[in-house]
């Protein structure tokens, strides 16, 4: 069996190896529609105050605070602190090619995505 490219030949799989548990945590941070938004919105306009992004999203400001926070942890974005202002952007572009895969493999797929609902935790697919 070959290793497709890009991906470390040491990679074990399994639910208990902590590596794939930190590979699944990390696309957890793209699992979120207002995390996606603020990502997309930062990736379009770059740099980007909260104030900003809680008036585009429309949502309030702890919750847009606290998935920026997220996004940081991660190292989706950067925050760039100006006296008493914080400007974030995305902090890699590879982010955004993430984006851009996962939105092109969305359209080929479409159907069976909206065909499938989240049951304990996983994803089902549901009846014909």
């Amino acid at each position: 069996m070959t290793n497709p490219p890009g991906l470390p030949a040491d990679l074990e799989v399994g639910r208990e190896n902590a590596e794939l548990c930190l590979l699944a945590r990390f696309f957890n941070g793209f699992s979120n529609s207002t995390r996606l938004s603020i990502m997309l919105l930062l990736a379009r306009r770059g740099e980007m105050r909260v104030g900003e992004l809680v008036r585009e999203l429309g949502a309030p400001q702890p919750r847009i605070s606290d998935h920026l926070r997220c996004l940081s942890w991660c190292g989706y974005v950067k925050v760039r602190r100006s006296g008493r202002n914080a400007y974030y952007s995305l902090a890699d572009e590879r982010v955004l090619e993430v984006l851009r895969l996962g939105w092109e493999i969305l359209q080929d797929n479409v159907d069976r995505v909206r065909s499938c609902e989240e049951i304990d935790g996983r994803q089902r697919r549901r009846p014909a």
